[in-house]
């Protein structure tokens, strides 16, 4: 299913056909937060290139991590090889990428990117110096996800250097599996207005059921669940409304004065 299929299927289904942004930015809107290769700074290979054997290596080790504190560590050693231009470049790559779209759903885009760039390198460098990786005692999920990554990175270098690619999967997989939480940011705007969205300690996405064709795509291995109602930023008003008239209506149902 093309993306833009994925988008009408998501809007007409909610109700919402017709919100911003649409047109042709809106399918590469989706590409970009779902596909990793979309967004990714392409370069030549040269010797300064990531070797797809050194990047199936790694996948192996985080494969066999035993638990979330040994995947930490190996991830941080392998994002460790990265300089702060690096995110740089991912960033500004993106930027470049969304110029085009409308300039409120751009700016509520690029900030959940920052987030997911910066702010997610930020929290493994304080976890992993802080040595809070011996407490990360449960086993990591989903080995399957790391033998995909050394695929879609293989992939990648027999045209371009995979390094960017490589260093966008590392720091899903370690939102994703040390961390539990998902990929892009709660918040992360999708478009039609839909958000990823967290509700009572589960994350929600509107769209984790519907990118399954886009190849080495994230989603599958997200913990975030498929929505099964909107995820509009208003919709957290009326959760909390409909919650608490659940518990009015038990209160009175089970009160025994």
């Amino acid at each position: 299913m093309r993306l833009e299929t994925i988008l009408e299927r998501i809007l007409h289904f909610f109700g919402r056909g017709g919100c911003e942004p649409s047109g042709a930015g809106t399918g590469e809107a989706y590409s970009l937060i779902t596909d990793p290769f979309a967004a990714d700074p392409e370069e030549d290979i040269s010797d300064s290139a990531a070797p797809a054997e050194a990047i199936r290596r790694a996948c192996r080790r985080m494969q066999a991590a035993a638990t979330k504190g040994d995947l930490l560590r190996i991830i941080a050693g392998e994002v460790g090889a990265y300089h702060l231009r690096d995110l740089e470049l991912m960033n500004a790559r993106f930027e470049q990428k969304v110029a085009d779209l409308p300039e409120g759903y751009r700016d509520r885009l690029l900030a959940s990117v920052r987030e997911e760039i910066f702010g997610t390198h930020h929290r493994l460098v304080l976890l992993s110096r802080n040595g809070a990786g011996s407490g990360l005692a449960g086993p990591p999920a989903h080995p399957a996800y790391w033998a995909m990554v050394a695929g879609a990175c293989a992939g990648k270098a027999r045209e371009k250097d995979p390094k960017y690619l490589y260093l966008k999967y590392l720091l899903a997989g370690f939102s994703m599996f040390v961390l539990a939480e998902p990929a892009h940011p709660v918040g992360t705007p999708f478009p039609g207005g839909q958000i990823v969205d967290e509700w009572e300690g589960v994350y929600l996405c509107p769209v984790r059921d519907m990118a399954d064709d886009v190849p080495y795509a994230i989603c599958p291995y997200c913990p975030a669940v498929q929505s099964t109602e909107p995820t509009y930023p208003e919709m957290r008003v009326r959760r909390i409304e409909r919650r608490r008239q659940e518990c009015l209506a038990n209160y009175w149902t089970n009160y025994k004065g």
